[in-house]
């Protein structure tokens, strides 16, 4: 079964938006402090997904929270899994973790960041780690033995790392980064869905992003509850999938 998740209990415990997506979702991943959330906003969502039967994941992220986690950092291994203890420390007996912003962005391609965040999850028995099908952390994490959920962006455009064929998302720099329609954001989930195909954008010299098509898996799709169309996608996708129940 295809689940919706979301990164969420970043804006407080009470955001109303927030608040009614956990309505919506089967996945909740919950800011744990390292780029937005606190120990009341972790425990107001963990009792909201008890009563909405959601799943949870802990949002671990770079400790940077007056760039909310977007930027890559320039801090060493230790320094970063200390952090991420601290992190973990709000959300101790789960056993889903999904990083968030520049870092998941970051073990996705860099194998050595992989590895060290590959051997911190295996040393906190974690079970299921959130991340994109081909990317470096999850093969360090398939190696150790962890399961891998696979996911899919549902209103983020792709790109290609560098040199590669390995999926990433385009940059927040860029305005085409974003999809703010949710007429096109569900054309580019049903291709997901149905194809197993997501358009990517490489620019070309005069800096126009050129598309093309590229495989993708995904066993989730994840909604941004900070985006425009949150809500409204979050309705239309479950709708969907309400009707395509076998949609992979």
């Amino acid at each position: 079964m295809m689940k919706i998740n979301c990164d969420i209990g970043e804006r407080g415990a009470d955001h109303p938006v927030d608040r009614a997506l956990m309505e919506k979702i089967q996945i909740a991943n919950i800011a744990c402090g390292g780029h937005a959330g606190t120990a009341a906003s972790v425990k107001a969502f963990r009792e909201l997904a008890v009563l909405h039967h959601v799943e949870v994941a802990a949002h671990l992220s770079y400790p940077d929270p007056d760039n909310f986690g977007r930027f890559s950092m320039d801090i060493a291994f230790e320094d970063l899994l200390r952090s991420l203890d601290d992190q973990y420390a709000l959300m101790p007996d789960v056993k889903m973790i999904k990083f968030h912003g520049a870092l998941y962005n970051d073990c996705n391609a860099d194998r050595a960041l992989a590895e060290a965040l590959g051997q911190w999850l295996a040393a906190q028995d974690m079970e299921k780690v959130i991340t994109p099908f081909d990317s470096e952390l999850a093969a360090v994490c398939r190696e150790k033995g962890m399961t891998i959920v696979p996911e899919a962006f549902a209103e983020r455009r792709y790109t290609l790392v560098k040199g590669t064929e390995q999926l990433a998302l385009v940059s927040r720099t860029k305005e085409y980064a974003s999809i703010h329609s949710v007429d096109e954001a569900m054309i580019h989930v049903r291709r997901i869905l149905k194809e197993a195909l997501v358009d990517v954008f490489t620019e070309v010299e005069n800096g126009e992003p050129q598309k093309q098509e590229r495989p993708i898996e995904a066993q989730t799709i994840c909604i941004h509850s900070d985006s425009d169309i949150a809500l409204e996608l979050a309705e239309a996708l479950g709708a969907f999938l309400e009707r395509e129940p076998g949609t992979e």
